[in-house]
């Protein structure tokens, strides 16, 4: 009889635990519990609670993504600051490149010299070697024997 009695009231208890639903309220900030009877979709194996479960966690899995993507925009704002920063030095090089070509050398191409001017750079174009002075391209030839330097166009 006692066994019996045990499984009708554990029996009973979990009937209750489906049917019922004990929300806790808050009454002039005092914790008040109410039975209340669960709607069809609750009263299945505690839909209400796992919904719950689900609801918290996906509320925190949505605080880290918005955290997560504000700090990819942070990070995306900085990239485009620095690619930005870069392309406009790589403006400033492409103009003094620019203003150095375009300035009059005072030596007409064609005019063969024995010696460069002061300040002169090598500069290698499709294989081929000249020597950048201010604006002045020379290429290097041979008269007879003697090693001379030919003014050509700008080859950039």
């Amino acid at each position: 009889m006692k066994k019996l009695l045990q499984i009708s009231a554990i029996a009973i208890t979990l009937i209750l635990m489906l049917i019922a639903d004990i929300p806790m309220m808050l009454i002039d900030d005092l914790p008040i519990l109410s039975v209340e009877l669960a709607s069809e979709a609750e009263a299945v194996l505690g839909v209400r609670r796992r919904t719950r479960r689900r609801t918290a966690v996906v509320v925190g899995s949505t605080t880290a993504a918005a955290t997560a993507s504000a700090e990819a925009s942070q990070q995306q704002a900085a990239a485009a600051e620095q690619q930005a920063a870069a392309a406009q030095q790589e403006a400033a090089a492409a103009q003094q490149q620019l203003a150095a070509a375009q300035a009059p050398s005072g030596v007409s191409v064609g005019t063969v010299v024995q010696t460069l001017p002061a300040g002169c750079k090598p500069v290698t174009v499709s294989g081929v070697a000249y020597q950048d002075c201010g604006g002045s391209f020379y290429k290097t030839a041979f008269q007879g024997n003697n090693l001379v330097y030919v003014v050509v166009q700008n080859p950039l």
